[in-house]
């Protein structure tokens, strides 16, 4: 339920173009700082609520994990050769299927009214992206990207939800929207994604905190479709439902604080009185509702049946 937390290679354009938009609006220098203070921030969520978790829902003792480790070989090439082929064949159909279908699908829905007109670019905010982008705008306002920024900052919010298709779809979606509007992008050398999100928060403009809590809910919401059915499938049946709620939870909150301290510092205050306020609760509850001891004895004569079994069936 937290590998989520830790950054993938799918998400680092998304660190890398909106650090990038951050350090050009500010006119300072190192947007590497940024990228590894939310690649910290993943691991500090993550290890946050681990505690959590064993504080609350997973109380009691852990069980023993026992895996058997496979023979160490020296790697041959066609090992290796394989394992790559199916890297690869996964991307190219990740980016000639969801990213693709999601790129034209933006596209299609920024140039046609609900009236299958179809629009200029200039007509965009008449568009049914745009409308659909207003609908869910105000959801966003806590974390700074919602109904406060101007004309185009529904951009924002239908490039967050984009993303939980595959969070590719973010940068690709303020590419097309910025091609399509002729927004004016900065020259000089940049990395790539970056002279799109600096046209967006020029057109929306979003501040540099909003930009932050941005980065932050992309980083912890949640994962793509792929990963989803891999969850999915390792859960418990009907837990699913209840982590996807989590990871988009902890997201929201998370992303609420940065905007709302990095906005209004004294909140910080707040914050930490009512995360003081959760934690006395916690510890009350938990004394008022022990766990029973569990039979960790049975739970490893079981875990070692199950080991032998497997063995055998080898």
């Amino acid at each position: 339920r937290v590998i989520p937390f830790f950054s993938c290679g799918a998400k680092l354009p998304i660190l890398t173009a909106i650090a990038g938009a951050i350090v050009y609006q500010l006119g300072i220098s190192n947007a590497e700082l940024i990228t590894l203070g939310m690649y910290l921030l993943g691991i500090v969520v993550a290890i946050c609520t681990v505690i959590l978790m064993r504080s609350t829902t997973m109380r009691g003792e852990v069980p023993p994990f026992i895996m058997e480790l496979p023979a160490y070989h020296a790697p041959r090439f066609q090992s290796l050769m394989v394992h790559l082929w199916d890297k690869l064949k996964h991307y190219v159909k990740k980016a000639f299927t969801i990213i693709l279908v999601s790129t034209i699908l933006v596209w299609f829905l920024s140039h046609f009214s609900w009236s299958w007109q179809y629009l200029e670019d200039e007509q965009m905010n008449l568009s049914i992206l745009a409308n659909l982008g207003m609908l869910i705008q105000p959801i966003f306002t806590p974390l700074g990207f919602g109904s406060q920024l101007q004309t185009y900052g529904w951009i924002f919010a239908v490039a967050a939800i984009n993303g939980l298709i595959a969070k590719e779809n973010v940068i690709s979606t303020f590419g097309t929207i910025a091609t399509c509007l002729a927004l004016t992008l900065p020259t000089g050398e940049f990395a790539e994604g970056v002279p799109e999100a600096i046209a967006m928060a020029n057109a929306t403009g979003i501040t540099v905190p909003a930009m932050i809590s941005f980065i932050a809910f992309n980083m912890l919401t949640i994962p793509c479709f792929a990963a989803c059915a891999t969850a999915k499938a390792e859960l418990p049946k009907g837990k699913f439902k209840w982590t996807l709620l989590f990871w988009l939870a902890t997201s929201y909150t998370v992303s609420m604080m940065i905007y709302l301290i990095g906005s209004w510092w004294w909140t910080c205050f707040i914050f930490a009185a009512l995360i003081a306020v959760a934690i006395v609760g916690i510890v009350i509850w938990n004394k008022k509702h022990p766990v029973k001891e569990q039979d960790v004895a049975e739970t490893v004569s079981e875990a070692l049946a199950e080991a032998a079994a497997t063995e055998e069936r080898k």
